[in-house]
């Protein structure tokens, strides 16, 4: 089993498929899938987000939508481009060869599915379950914002998309809202008349200075990530645009901090005689699972029959759980040692893949045990 797993993950990661960009990786799934006991639905989300493709919903044979059922997620898209990677497999890990990124979020969770996928429909057992490959997650989590999950009578979801190892889960995790920022100046002739004009660029740049950002505390963050304005060296620019981000466990603390981001704002753009347009959305919401909740219990006896000691952590970056928790179906990101993600240096050990999927076919089985 672990050399079937490695290969198919190793040729997972050569599928160039970055967010709204799928449509690759969904054709991998379907054609691994191919002549099976396995449906596999195309939801017709992609419009929404304009995406290549919609989610893909996996339903196994014996499936009864009548009975409860829970579903597996992972997700199709990747941050950065794996077209040129050059997959290294040692004895113990897989990497990439340093100049690249592997890929390991989240071609490690759909491996691993695809991977079970296929076991159980060999094995001709039945068991009330479906697996959702979903787009847009790194961009948004567009997929799992849209997905419809009422038709198949989900009562739980499995998130496989946490980077810390099996074992460690995602209990709780803050929420995120983002915000546009328009600084609007003046514009004149730079070299000509230069008194004319109210630089959008330096209102922009006194905001900046003027706020906190990165860890303002244990729980919470914030970031401006893009910057842009101006027309050409010679005019005084017009416009420039903030956007940027709040995460924190409380929503009410982030509706605090966007006023506050708000109020400055405008206080600088006064200053200068200038304006600002300020919009602010929630990305997605926060979550927290109880202790004594179904899920958790659950999620505990599950890890523990595969050897596992449960690890529940707080986490400051979202996944697919928050929209589906936001959505009223509990769901729980759990860790399958995708690690460094993002970088150059990410990396999976054998081991951590191996037990994903014995996690996995866990759950599978209670579900069998349950229909």
């Amino acid at each position: 089993m672990p050399s079937d797993l490695v290969s198919l993950f190793v040729d997972a990661v050569k599928v160039e498929a970055q967010s709204l960009r799928e449509r690759p990786m969904a054709e991998f799934v379907k054609a691994y899938l191919n002549g099976l006991d396995v449906k596999v639905v195309e939801d017709t989300t992609a419009p929404l987000f304009h995406g290549e493709c919609g989610n893909l919903v996996c339903i196994p044979g014996g499936f009864d939508a009548s009975r409860p059922a829970v579903a597996l997620l992972a997700h199709m898209d990747t941050p950065r481009p794996t077209v040129n990677v050059k997959p290294v497999v040692t004895p113990t890990r897989i990497s990439s060869d340093g100049t690249t990124a592997l890929g390991v979020d989240n071609r490690a969770g759909t491996a691993v599915l695809l991977h079970i996928l296929r076991e159980h429909a060999l094995s001709g057992a039945r068991a009330n379950f479906i697996v959702v490959f979903s787009v847009g997650e790194e961009l948004g989590l567009y997929g799992s914002k849209y997905v419809d999950l009422a038709p198949y009578n989900v009562q739980q979801c499995f998130v496989f998309d946490c980077s810390k190892r099996p074992g460690t889960y995602i209990q709780s995790c803050v929420g995120c809202s983002l915000y546009t920022a328009t600084f609007i100046g003046r514009p004149s002739h730079a070299a000509v008349a230069p008194e004319k004009g109210i630089s959008a660029i330096t209102m922009a740049a006194e905001a900046i200075r003027r706020i906190p950002q990165g860890r303002l505390s244990p729980t919470m963050t914030t970031n401006i990530g893009m910057v842009n304005g101006g027309t050409a060296t010679n005019v005084v620019p017009a416009r420039c645009t903030l956007e940027g981000e709040v995460r924190e466990y409380d929503t009410r603390v982030i509706e605090e901090h966007l006023a506050f981001l708000r109020d400055t704002f405008h206080a600088v753009a006064s200053e200068f005689g200038g304006a600002v347009e300020f919009q602010a959305q929630e990305d997605f919401a926060p979550f927290r699972l109880a202790s004594d909740s179904d899920l958790i219990r659950t999620t505990h006896e599950i890890l523990i029959s595969v050897g596992l000691t449960p690890n529940p952590i707080e986490y400051l970056g979202g996944s697919d759980a928050n929209m589906l928790n936001g959505k009223g179906i509990p769901a729980v990101n759990l860790g399958i040692g995708a690690q460094n993600p993002h970088g150059d240096d990410e990396f999976i050990l054998i081991e951590d893949l191996v037990k994903t999927a014995e996690v996995a076919r866990a759950i599978i089985t209670r579900t069998s045990e349950r229909t």
